[in-house]
């Protein structure tokens, strides 16, 4: 197996995410809860795209920051996104799919969504980038704005 790439920034395209509020769904009878259809067709799509992520490079160890840029002509609210986008990056286990960019999601600190017209209304495009340079990643996003 081929060593993954060690990168301070990494970029991802992946299927929009279903909303949060679509993606659980109690159990009858029980408290339990279980992915529903609309998840777990997401994760198929995701897993299509990049396998189990041994292609896609890996984060430089550490906290880090995730910047999300949705499509325009999404309904819905942007932070029911943040939740499924996070969850894919950390490794997979028996029970859950995952690319394996991240360590660990507990190590995401600062996050930012914004929506973009260049996206086509399935997509969604991911920066993770360390905590040494999210300030200024950020910043030089944003002056983009003007």
């Amino acid at each position: 197996m081929t060593p993954r790439i060690v990168q301070s920034v990494v970029l991802l395209d992946l299927p929009l995410p279903p909303s949060v509020n679509n993606a659980f769904a109690s159990r009858a009878k029980s408290h339990l809860t279980q992915k529903t259809q609309a998840y777990r067709f997401w994760g198929r799509r995701v897993h299509d795209e990049f396998g189990s992520g041994e292609r896609l490079p890996v984060l430089a160890p550490g906290e880090y920051g995730l910047l999300i840029e949705l499509p325009s002509t999404m309904k819905g609210d942007s932070d029911n996104r943040t939740k499924l986008l996070s969850d894919i990056l950390r490794p997979a286990t028996k029970e859950t799919f995952g690319l394996g960019v991240v360590v660990d999601d507990r190590l995401m600190r600062p996050h930012y969504v914004d929506f973009t017209d260049v996206l086509p209304r399935d997509r969604v495009r991911l920066r993770v980038i360390t905590a040494a340079l999210w300030r200024p990643y950020l910043t030089s996003y944003l002056e983009g704005w003007a």
